[in-house]
């Protein structure tokens, strides 16, 4: 958090500060997890865009494209949430949910836990231990 506060404020921040890489390990990960929404999205798109092509061919009805258009629909809507590549400016701004939102509830309710010494707070000490325990075999 300091390290994003000096570089809004203006002031150059050290390459090394924990801000500016618990910045990047953020969006690194918040990136991953939308790779894989994306994905999982195609995967169950490519086989409901053929079974909305087939019954577009059997349909009886005005508009044989209209289950493409639906799945299209979805498609864009689902894209909007995915935000895969930050396209929406401010995704904070929206009131419509997505995967942005739902990270920051994320991160605010496991910020909120550590600050009050909960699990994350118990889990983060636990990890300087096994690390400091580590580096202290390691030097041996």
């Amino acid at each position: 958090m300091e390290g994003i506060a000096q570089s809004q404020s203006g002031l150059a921040a050290s390459p090394r500060s924990p801000g500016r890489r618990g910045r990047l390990v953020r969006r690194v990960i918040l990136f991953q997890v939308k790779l894989m929404a994306d994905g999982m999205r195609d995967v169950v798109m490519s086989p409901l865009s053929i079974a909305a092509g087939l019954f577009g061919l059997i349909s009886r009805s005005g508009s044989a494209e209209v289950y493409l258009d639906r799945l299209m629909r979805f498609g864009r809507e689902t894209d909007h949430w995915i935000n895969l590549f930050d396209h929406r400016s401010a995704p904070h701004d929206t009131p419509s949910p997505s995967l942005d939102n739902i990270a920051e509830q994320i991160e605010e309710a496991l910020r909120r836990d550590y600050e009050n010494g909960g699990l994350s707070a118990r889990s983060a000490r636990a990890l300087a231990e096994a690390a400091a325990r580590l580096r202290e075999k390691a030097s041996r």
